[in-house]
């Protein structure tokens, strides 16, 4: 908007998913439940508790135990098959798988999309591409793995105005979409029975204390998750990305909206009021 403050638009519609969310009154530390919070996307997704570490309760319509689903998921997704592969993803999670790269790749994207002045042949993308190429072989990426493919997939993400559909003012910090998917596997993993349950909670504890340092509340992890999960869809697929944002953003609200929902129980910050639709995130 020129001339004044940008206009800010979180939640969609009151199309919302109200099913209520599962608790199965474990007596557990507020900071516990937080630390499951920070991936409540996927425990929402998994149809698991808000209060557990494995993903259960079982499926009474499912042929496959939830130590099987989780086998096969991580395995099939994440090319985790024992502990170690667990840990390994977890700490690469935790040092930023995604966030930093779209940290790195957006703002380029961004002047790239706007740049009206270049009267020469080759333009400012261009040179963004060169100098991402050269970054990205010192880095040891080739091929489709280089960050200038990357930077292609959000420019057109950009252009085609995938990314306007996303919470605007746009959350340009994505590592609550690292930090969700850490506590996903360790979840999982603890489900497949790779970690112990204590192993598990020091993992999501350590996601927790992080997303403490980059986020005031659920509203600010959640529009986070949001930008991360939109830029690495662009990367994979860009007509995927424009179908996830729908969906993805119902999850969200839902997380923000639902009374059962675990971010309406605690906030992400102890002593911080917890958010309701009526009063401001």
């Amino acid at each position: 908007m020129r001339g004044g403050r940008p206009r800010v638009a979180g939640f969609p519609g009151p199309d919302i998913d109200t099913e209520p969310d599962l608790w199965c009154g474990a007596p557990i530390a507020d900071d516990r439940i937080r630390a499951l919070a920070v991936g409540a996307y996927y425990g929402r997704s998994w149809g698991a508790h808000c209060d557990g570490v494995a993903f259960l309760p079982e499926e009474d319509d499912s042929t496959s135990t939830r130590r099987e689903t989780a086998i096969e998921g991580l395995h099939e997704s994440w090319g985790v098959d024992n502990a170690e592969d667990a840990r390994d993803t977890i700490r690469r999670l935790l040092a930023g798988m995604h966030a930093p790269l779209f940290e790195l790749v957006h703002p380029l994207a961004v002047a790239a999309a706007t740049d009206t002045g270049r009267v020469d042949r080759t333009g400012v993308a261009d040179e963004h591409r060169e100098f991402l190429h050269t970054l990205s072989g010192f880095r040891g990426y080739r091929g489709p793995a280089g960050i200038d493919r990357d930077y292609d997939a959000w420019l057109q993400a950009i252009k085609l105005g995938i990314a306007d559909s996303l919470p605007t003012p746009l959350q340009t910090d994505a590592t609550a979409w690292d930090l969700a998917r850490l506590v996903f596997i360790a979840r999982a993993a603890r489900t497949a029975e790779y970690l112990t349950e204590d192993e598990a909670w020091e993992h999501m504890l350590t996601g927790l204390d992080r997303a403490r340092q980059h986020y005031r509340n659920w509203r600010q992890f959640g529009d986070g998750f949001l930008t991360g999960a939109i830029f690495w869809a662009a990367t994979q697929d860009l007509s995927a990305a424009k179908e996830q944002i729908a969906q993805r953003r119902r999850m969200i609200a839902g997380l923000h909206l639902r009374p059962s929902s675990p971010w309406r129980r605690v906030a992400l910050h102890s002593g911080a009021p917890v958010f309701s639709p009526a009063s401001p995130a």
